[in-house]
């Protein structure tokens, strides 16, 4: 498996991100990601799940911004609610 799969593999387990903004985002054309999921059984997994709604949600659980200490709904692992809270963060760990 090559970064780019490994990274289609990744991405397809979020129900959030739909299979077109994934091709977007990692600049893949119809041809390559049809080649890709006919060579990795694992994201033709993923996709059949997505189809058949059977794709398991990830629960997501509010957080305490480290910076300005409000509460945020995480994307990923982020510890910052937002981009200057984060920059400030950088800051006050320098």
């Amino acid at each position: 498996m090559n970064i780019e799969e490994n990274a289609v593999a990744l991405l397809l387990r979020s129900p959030r991100l739909d299979v077109g903004t994934i091709m977007d985002v990692l600049d893949l054309g119809d041809r390559e990601f049809r080649e890709m999921m006919l060579r990795n059984p694992r994201i033709h997994e993923l996709l059949d799940a997505r189809r058949e709604g059977t794709l398991p949600s990830i629960p997501v659980e509010p957080k305490q911004c480290l910076a300005c200490s409000e509460w945020f709904m995480p994307y990923a692992s982020e510890r910052y609610c937002s981009d200057p809270c984060k920059a400030a963060g950088k800051i006050q760990n320098a």
